[in-house]
């Protein structure tokens, strides 16, 4: 799936306030405060977010970096910049945003102190161009934190949002939507796009999606772009698919997913 695909598909208003309801307590943010504590944020730093979505990672550096920092949030949707300082910390950092793609970022060289990105760099179309940018924006001796979904292994609620679409024989309803392993990466590739970069790691970790509820399970595909085309069902077909979701989360309620933690220095 392209940028400029994921961009039109995250417009929807309704995608953004599901993803931040029903996907962000218990798929997103949990990783955001994974990865701020991945790396030393201190007061007054200068903090960018890409690809910030609805906000998990920046409110997270908001509060670590405090009234005296600086949080930007970048994102290519509108809709989900618009939520980003939604349940911010009253005494962090106050939080802007930037509409841009991560491609093209609008700040000055070494001019942020760290640069952190929660599962978005697969979906970047150039991840080369991207990763030269985070490495341009950033001072010398700055901080990089990447979160991206591990290749090859289960990635849930995701993979089990797709799976009921594509049993119902749906078309794709973007490209790749299919090809699971599009929203993921593999350690080789992930090493190789900070080649440029310090004293990198990468590391393995797995956290367990406490879902509050089936229904809450459920109903996160409508904060994701499959939510439209499930909206779009006849009634029937619909509730055939909510149903077989409830199935899914039935059987595995409380699943572990898995995602690399790399951190690197400019």
């Amino acid at each position: 799936m392209n940028e400029d695909a994921r961009s039109s598909l995250f417009q929807s208003d309704s995608i953004a306030e599901n993803y931040r309801h029903y996907l962000l307590p218990t798929v997103f943010e949990p990783w955001a405060h994974h990865l701020v504590d991945s790396l030393v944020l201190h007061a007054g730093q200068t903090v960018l977010d890409v690809a910030s979505g609805t906000g998990a990672v920046a409110r997270a550096a908001a509060k670590a970096v405090g009234p005296s920092g600086r949080v930007i949030a970048s994102d290519i949707s509108t809709g989900m910049l618009a939520e980003v300082s939604v349940g911010a910390d009253p005494d962090g950092a106050l939080i802007e945003t930037l509409e841009a793609p991560a491609t093209a970022i609008p700040l000055e060289d070494d001019s942020v102190d760290v640069v952190l990105c929660q599962h978005g760099l697969p979906f970047v179309r150039d991840q080369v161009a991207a990763m030269a940018e985070m490495k341009r924006v950033l001072r010398p001796g700055g901080s990089l934190g990447i979160v991206v979904w591990v290749a090859a292994l289960r990635l849930e609620p995701f993979d089990s949002y797709g799976d009921v679409l594509r049993d119902e024989g749906l078309d794709e309803p973007f490209p790749r939507a299919w090809d699971f392993d599009s929203f993921k990466m593999t350690r080789a590739r992930l090493t190789k796009l900070l080649a440029a970069f310090e004293d990198v790691t990468v590391q393995s970790t797995s956290l367990r999606l406490d879902w509050p509820s089936v229904a809450d399970a459920v109903n996160g595909i409508f904060g994701t772009p499959y939510g439209p085309v499930l909206t779009a069902l006849m009634p029937e077909k619909q509730q055939h698919a909510l149903s077989a979701l409830r199935d899914w989360m039935t059987a595995s309620p409380h699943p572990l997913v898995t995602a690399f933690v790399a951190t690197a220095s400019a």
